[in-house]
């Protein structure tokens, strides 16, 4: 017999399939039947809500007395969840000595399904591993509402290929990290390694406390962790509170980091369509492939925001005169920088640059980067990664086709045109309200988290007194903007001042951050409603000045 005919007699003989079968029925009458991102939306909130729970519970926090942690509230716990499944990074606890292993399971399988995707994940499962054949047009709409793009009839294969391609690397990757991480130790400069024994994550003898070194269940932890959360450039790390900083100078460490930020910023049709190419090359094909509009805009942008990213910060750091900053500072000895040499701080700014697109992990503390730099790596968050991919933010293509409808508008021509191809006039008035919109919620959630400043009652300290009575600033307007615009490009990085969120600030973040992840369009159509706004007579046209 048939597995699908034995489960079909399961479900209509037993009682408890009898009690499935309803479940179903009332889900498929009052969920499944609404609106394609509606329904994407009500279980993105479903598995937020079930998954807190769990990171809520003590079997998932690590309690001992020696830990010397107390159990978190349920607003950590949801905050945590919806940092995890919308890729973002931001913490309020140190999740390698807060969570226990199984915490960390959960967190490391909340940023694959959320960066993957549900219903890709879904039909990943049951139509490649269990070879379905069909999908269902809802599952198909779905799938592209997820993570698909603009052509429907190809949107399974698409999805199918691109988590094939996402599943092999996180092994391949997960397998070369582990094996690296087992034989390698901590590999950083000495001003680190002080900044890192003061923190208690190195002993007097100058060992890491939590070096994988040795030890091939923590070096296998390590390496499949930190491959999902970077390939979904979520962020999340289990080596310390300092992220990537034991392996500043480790440069195999941040390279293949980068490749995995690379792979999952670039989004599932650009990784099908270098997919096609390959394949074509592979079959030494006469005729010349032709890569879809979406892919060149996706990667022109995408490479683009990268180098104005590294070229400005690079600018403002070396020409920067704090001596604070990290060009310039010096270690405890004030012989020696703090970053090291020339060629580790120009690498330190280069993989900041990447990370910032929307991968949270970070080599340099993002307190020690001048103003100028911060400015910079806000907007290159705020931007993020391209649409259909792990990251969040207002996506490359949205950027791109702004840009270009500038750019025509001051030479006057009358259409946007992008690699010999003109683009629809809803797209560009589209994405103009997206940038409109998504600056409008990033200001009014700064407005809000302005309330965890001291000088409001929060917790968030502007400014300490000096022994001669004047006041040195601390933490300012620029580190809530970055926090917001970290939870937004769902990047994850911060200047330290999480964890000391007031709720209406944390609440705010968490939904910043569902926003990065759906999209500012995805989102305004889940609330959108079907009327009949047709009428048989208009108002008189006018015109008023703007601009």
């Amino acid at each position: 017999m048939k597995l699908r005919e034995r489960w079909r007699l399961w479900k209509n003989r037993t009682k408890i399939g009898s009690f499935f079968n309803k479940c179903n029925f009332l889900w498929i009458k009052h969920v499944k039947n609404k609106k394609n991102l509606k329904f994407l939306f009500l279980v993105y909130i479903a598995i937020v809500v079930i998954s807190s729970l769990l990171l809520w519970s003590p079997w998932t926090q690590n309690l001992s007395p020696s830990s010397g942690n107390t159990a978190i509230s349920y607003i950590d716990a949801i905050f945590t969840t919806s940092s995890a499944f919308s890729d973002t990074g931001l913490v309020v606890k140190d999740t390698y000595k807060h969570w226990n292993i199984f915490g960390q399971a959960i967190i490391a399988i909340l940023i694959f399904a959320g960066g993957v995707g549900i219903f890709a994940l879904k039909i990943f499962i049951f139509n490649w591993i269990f070879r379905r054949k069909n999908i269902s047009i809802l599952e198909m709409k779905l799938l592209q509402s997820e993570r698909g793009g603009t052509d429907s009839a190809k949107v399974g294969k698409l999805v199918i290929s691109a988590v094939k391609f996402l599943v092999l690397t996180i092994i391949l990757f997960g397998f070369i990290l582990s094996v690296y991480f087992y034989f390698t130790d901590i590999n950083t400069t000495s001003g680190i390694k002080e900044y890192l024994a003061k923190n208690g994550e190195i002993d007097a003898n100058g060992v890491w406390l939590n070096s994988p070194k040795g030890d091939l269940a923590k070096a296998f932890r390590f390496g499949f962790f930190h491959t999902i959360s970077a390939i979904n450039n979520a962020g999340f790390d289990i080596m310390s509170g300092f992220s990537l900083m034991p392996y500043y100078t480790d440069y195999f460490v941040q390279i293949c980091f980068i490749t995995l930020f690379i792979i999952g910023g670039l989004g599932y049709p650009v990784l099908f369509d270098l997919k096609g190419y390959f394949s074509h090359k592979i079959k030494r094909k006469k005729s010349r492939y032709h890569f879809t509009l979406f892919t060149k805009l996706s990667l022109s942008v995408y490479f683009l925001v990268f180098l104005f990213g590294l070229a400005t910060s690079l600018g403002f750091e070396l020409t920067s005169t704090n001596i604070e900053s990290m060009w310039n500072k010096l270690d405890s000895s004030g012989q020696n920088y703090f970053y090291g040499n020339v060629f580790n701080r120009l690498f330190g700014i280069f993989f900041t640059s990447f990370s910032t697109r929307s991968a949270g992990f970070f080599t340099v503390h993002l307190k020690d980067f001048s103003l100028g730099s911060t400015i910079t790596f806000m907007i290159m968050m705020f931007i993020g990664a391209s649409p259909a991919s792990t990251g969040g933010g207002v996506r490359t293509t949205t950027i791109g086709v702004f840009l270009m409808s500038i750019f025509n508008m001051v030479v006057d021509k009358p259409r946007v045109r992008i690699f010999k191809r003109a683009i629809k006039k809803d797209t560009v008035d589209m994405s103009s309200k997206v940038l409109g919109i998504a600056f409008i919620i990033v200001i009014v959630a700064c407005f809000i988290c302005f309330s965890s400043f001291s000088d409001y009652g929060g917790k968030i300290i502007t400014s300490a007194s000096q022994a001669d009575g004047t006041k040195v600033p601390i933490y300012g307007a620029e580190h809530i903007l970055f926090e917001v615009a970290s939870a937004f490009g769902t990047t994850g990085l911060s200047s330290g001042i999480t964890a000391s969120l007031n709720t209406a600030s944390k609440i705010t973040i968490l939904i910043v951050m569902f926003i990065g992840q759906f999209g500012i369009s995805s989102t305004l159509l889940v609330w959108k409603r079907k009327r009949n706004n047709h009428r048989s007579y208009e108002y008189a046209e006018d015109d008023v000045a703007i601009g």
